[in-house]
């Protein structure tokens, strides 16, 4: 393992509370012009394009989540025959989940294609507000609760896969990039938040 300090954990919390404090009060203030050029910069893409990208954009389905979770979780656990690890990042992706659900409630943003003239919608259509992105805060918390438990090839790919979590929301048409950048926030606060007590537990001094 990999532990991260409890300073990095901590900065980690903190940059993520940062990030959603911040998208947060950019959508309550109406701030968000750049936001909806930048959606229709990720959202508009030529028929070509989208006939590659759109299969790449279903990997991060609910369903190809929870299988990649899934996956993530077998490996993890025969890698270090344990089942610790499986249930930090289920407990780091269970809270972040919860964390948005309770953000969302209280955000009430429109969906883009519920506002915009010309939003691409390519898959039905999603339930709850817009802001901020469950699926992204799920990603970036379980993927920052593994990733002491992955070896370095299968850590950058699990960061690889939380990023392209995101670009997929606003590809498929039901989130802004604020909404990502708000469920990123909420995911590296959670997953900081996770690790502190695991770093301390698995660096308590062991007895004489």
């Amino acid at each position: 393992m990999r532990l991260p300090r409890a300073s990095t954990a901590a900065i980690l919390a903190a940059a993520g509370a940062a990030l959603f404090a911040g998208a947060g009060i950019l959508v309550h203030t109406s701030a968000t012009v750049w936001d909806e050029r930048a959606y229709r910069t990720i959202n508009e893409v030529p028929s070509e394009m989208a006939s590659l990208l759109t299969p790449l954009a279903r990997l991060c389905s609910p369903v190809g989540i929870a299988v990649t979770a899934v996956m993530a979780a077998v490996y993890v656990a025969v890698r270090g025959r344990s089942i610790f690890p499986v249930l930090v990042s289920a407990s780091a992706g269970g809270v972040a989940w919860l964390a948005a659900s309770l953000a969302k409630a209280v955000a009430d943003r429109p969906r883009p294609y519920e506002v915009m003239a010309g939003a691409v919608l390519r898959q039905s259509p999603a339930h709850g507000t817009s802001f901020p992105s469950t699926h992204t805060a799920v990603a970036v918390a379980t993927v920052i609760a593994l990733v002491p438990f992955l070896p370095r090839p299968a850590e950058i790919a699990a960061v690889a896969y939380a990023v392209l979590v995101g670009w997929s929301r606003v590809y498929l048409g039901v989130h802004y990039p604020l909404d990502v950048i708000g469920g990123a926030g909420i995911g590296l606060l959670v997953g900081g938040l996770v690790l502190l007590p695991v770093g301390r537990l698995f660096r308590r001094p062991q007895p004489a």
